[in-house]
């Protein structure tokens, strides 16, 4: 019961969150205008700004931050380590390798309506979880320094790959290169959206569906066991959903990091370590700490544009740095 109570006024709350901070997205911009001029004064620039940028704009943040931040609290109870999340197992660094061999090759045909940009950004993020987790297993059991280690190897050997292809491209590639591998939720029109929803949704649906199996297995493999958790296919599960969800926003923002670091970490913090709640929550904080970073990112000095990886890996490391100093007070004391 009291379990119950938590989980729903934490959704609550962190919804209303989210909707302020929505509306002051939405609200913001170079270009000053509100939405009554759009739907009811035939002002055409006002519903271009509204319906084709800024609207769906909040939107990408919304599904890209929530999925983020999702896929970070999984990865962290699946390997069991508060530091696992898509940006530092390597899993960004292979979606991102894949997404631009796909850009770059000019894949524009898909398959089953699908981009074959996202089709290889989940592949190579699959992959990369696939054989970290792989590597990383000592005598049956998954040892936090070799975890990490592998993610951090993949993440240079990806970005080896990366500025390979970029030192082959002409400026104007470079450039766009460059830009996508900083972090950018510069969309127009509501097309990306809802094709990344459709990678995104059954993704986020397989990891809140096993959130009870999560519980258990952080008891120990052994005990999940016992308990009646077939651990093989939650794994199986967990690799799936993330790779297919992380994937499918990467291609389209490009690298976004520590979302998925800081946002399973903060709700720990706050609410305690039944996934059950800390899943949902994560995708609603997730939603709200990336389209605040973007709202910020655009009109930090406004007209010009600041790509939000940079907001988001700058928030991250500031909140990390606080939390080492303050722990090592804690520790003294």
């Amino acid at each position: 019961m009291i379990a119950k109570k938590k989980f729903l006024v934490s959704i609550s709350l962190l919804f209303l969150l989210w909707l302020l901070i929505a509306s002051i997205g939405v609200l913001s911009g170079t270009y000053d205008t509100n939405p009554f001029t759009a739907l009811f004064k035939g002002d055409e620039l006002a519903n271009t700004i509204f319906f084709k940028i800024r609207i769906p704009r909040v939107l990408m943040a919304t599904v890209a931050g929530g999925t983020l931040g999702i896929c970070g609290a999984a990865l962290q109870a699946l390997f069991r380590n508060p530091l696992a999340s898509p940006f530092t197992l390597g899993i960004s660094g292979g979606a991102s390798l894949g997404a631009l061999i796909g850009i770059r090759l000019g894949l524009a045909a898909g398959l089953l309506g699908f981009s074959m940009v996202s089709i290889l950004a989940f592949l190579f993020s699959l992959f990369t979880m696939i054989f970290v987790y792989t590597i990383s297993k000592v005598g049956g059991v998954v040892a936090t320094g070799r975890l990490l280690l592998a993610g951090v190897v993949m993440n240079f050997l990806y970005s080896a790959f990366v500025l390979f292809i970029q030192f082959f491209s002409n400026f104007t590639e470079s450039l766009q290169t460059m830009r996508w591998i900083m972090g950018s939720l510069d969309i127009v029109g509501f097309d990306q959206v809802w094709k990344t929803f459709l990678f995104v949704i059954p993704g986020c649906l397989i990891l809140l569906s096993i959130t009870k199996e999560m519980n258990l297995f952080g008891l120990g493999d052994d005990v999940a066991s016992s308990l009646g958790v077939n651990v093989k296919k939650m794994q199986n599960q967990i690799y799936f959903a993330t790779s297919l969800a992380a994937g499918a926003v990467i291609s389209v923002t490009g690298p976004i990091g520590f979302v998925g670091l800081i946002i399973p970490h903060i709700l720990r913090m706050m609410l305690g370590v039944d996934n059950r709640i800390i899943l949902p929550c994560s995708f609603l904080l997730g939603a709200s700490f990336l389209t605040a970073a973007d709202t910020v990112s655009r009109t930090l000095i406004s007209p010009v544009e600041i790509p939000v990886g940079i907001i988001t890996s700058s928030v991250g490391g500031l909140f990390f740095l606080w939390l080492l100093i303050k722990t090592k007070k804690e520790v003294i004391v």
